[in-house]
């Protein structure tokens, strides 16, 4: 009897054991698994960060460019037809108008 008792008894030990093992080796694959998944993410906003760092750069380049005063002449001649004093301005005129 005391035998069958202290079987039970190692028994429940190690099923405990396997029950804490499996709990313990889940947490940590699920650990795991979310460490991998931040990792992930942090590559893709990376990624995203580098492509707006080269986007701000290139909107820099172009917002000198578009505030430099070659680029304001041209853009108020072509787009606004203005002359400067004293200029005068010419308009080609085309013998058949286009629908």
């Amino acid at each position: 009897m005391m035998g069958d008792k202290r079987k039970k008894r190692g028994a429940r030990k190690w099923i405990w054991g396997v029950i804490l093992s499996i709990a313990v080796l889940s947490t940590l694959a699920i650990r795991q698994s979310e460490v991998i998944a931040a990792k992930r993410r942090l590559v893709a906003l990376e990624s995203e960060i580098e492509y707006y760092r080269k986007m701000n750069e290139t909107l820099e380049r172009q917002a000198e460019l578009m505030s430099s005063d070659e680029y304001i002449e041209k853009t108020a001649r072509e787009k606004l037809g203005l002359v400067k004093p004293g200029e005068i301005q010419y308009m080609l005129v085309s013998d058949n108008p286009e629908p």
